[in-house]
């Protein structure tokens, strides 16, 4: 969480640097600005809908109305905004007036663009450090544009600077609420998919309608090869990922056999390092698990694992470790037999006598989750006859 907010603090200070900008110039390069907003345009539409929905709907496929949500909300707060400026006292009125009537609704939309730069890297660093720069790009004119109103208003640089500040920290608040919120195990279940969509959302908005008009409104060439190159330069460095660390990724046909074999198959993809447990800090509701097995009309032995407050997660495999989420260790009489990413297994056929099976829930990392001392695992008891 700490390096999140660290890199979103990177994001603010694209503020900083736009309002630094009335120190040195008065005017910005139009083509220069219109690369900008092409690039961040392919950028943030890229992260939405190659990212951060393809990850929100596997976690939770039935919540896909949240990007609605996210959009209408965004809509709403624009909405709001242009009614606030569109008064005749700020229009006419005082000069405080106007600037606190842009600042904050600009500042809503960087508390919204810092919940979409936190969910990006709840879903992972790859997704977090795109859209931070997609909205680094366009948060540098934006943090220009507020400094030069208040500039041209209060004819002070020392309140121009602070203005784009508060912008600034509105964006590192938005990252650090939705951060703390997914983290939280009591609420990753709900919350971690409903931040991922919700953001898209607002991405999908801002990129639509405020974005994308400019761009088309340019039309020269240079801006749409930015815009494509973007778009392209996106899923180039996500399919190049895959091979970046090969050690730490796994393909659908490596989970699929990791279900379906023993532990000498599943396990051979670790990195076999001593790991030390996950301790889940005091306060905070942690996971559980419960297991049922059942004879299989056939041969062998059904086991289904239910679990709370936590969920199997066979993409983030040897990612880096977050509550309430990872695999399963089933032990047979004490021996590892598989590692498990489903709730569902089917064990085969047992030696004649009484069996012990227990199962035991494992980070990312393959740590045991520890609750004040003790392992998250449940076990029972079988016996087979001849």
């Amino acid at each position: 969480m700490a390096g999140a907010l660290g890199w979103t603090l990177l994001a603010a200070l694209g503020y900083v640097v736009g309002g630094s900008l009335i120190w040195f110039k008065k005017e910005w390069s139009h083509r220069g600005l219109s690369v900008l907003v092409a690039i961040s345009t392919g950028l943030l539409l890229s992260v939405a809908v190659g990212g951060m929905i393809p990850h929100g709907l596997s976690e939770s496929p039935t919540m896909a109305f949240w990007i609605l949500i996210g959009m209408l909300v965004a809509f709403g707060f624009q909405r709001w905004q242009a009614h606030r400026a569109s008064k005749p006292e700020n229009k006419k009125g005082s000069h405080m007036s106007a600037i606190w009537s842009v600042l904050t609704g600009m500042g809503i939309h960087a508390y919204f663009e810092g919940v979409a730069i936190g969910a990006g890297f709840h879903a992972g660093p790859e997704f977090g450090m795109t859209v931070l720069l997609a909205i680094l790009l366009h948060k540098i004119p934006e943090g220009a544009a507020i400094s030069t109103l208040v500039m041209a208003e209060l004819k002070e640089r020392k309140k121009a600077i602070a203005s784009a500040l508060i912008l600034g920290f509105s964006t590192v608040l938005g990252a650090g609420t939705t951060l703390w919120l997914v983290k939280a195990s009591w609420m990753h279940d709900q919350l971690s998919p409903i931040s991922l969509l919700f953001s898209a959302g607002i991405l999908l908005y801002i990129a639509g309608t405020e974005l994308w008009p400019l761009l088309n409104q340019t039309g020269n060439r240079q801006s749409i090869i930015s815009f494509l190159s973007s778009v392209l330069a996106y899923f180039l460095l996500a399919w190049a990922g895959t091979f970046i660390a090969p050690d730490h990724h796994h393909s659908s046909q490596d989970v699929q056999a990791a279900k379906n074999h023993p532990s000498s198959s599943a396990d051979s993809h670790q990195h076999h390092h001593a790991v030390q447990p996950v301790v889940i800090p005091n306060g905070t509701v942690p996971p559980a698990v419960s297991l049922q097995v059942k004879k299989d009309s056939e041969s062998g032995w059904n086991i289904h694992i239910q679990t709370k407050h936590f969920r199997f997660a066979p993409e983030h495999l040897n990612e880096p470790t977050r509550m309430g989420e990872g695999h399963a260790h089933l032990y047979v009489n004490g021996k590892k037999a598989a590692r498990l990413y489903s709730p569902w297994y089917h064990l085969q056929e047992l030696a004649p006598g009484t069996h012990e099976i227990r199962v035991e829930l494992n980070s990312n990392q393959h740590a045991p989750f520890v609750y004040q001392g003790k392992k998250i695992e449940a076990s029972a008891t079988i016996v087979t006859n001849k």
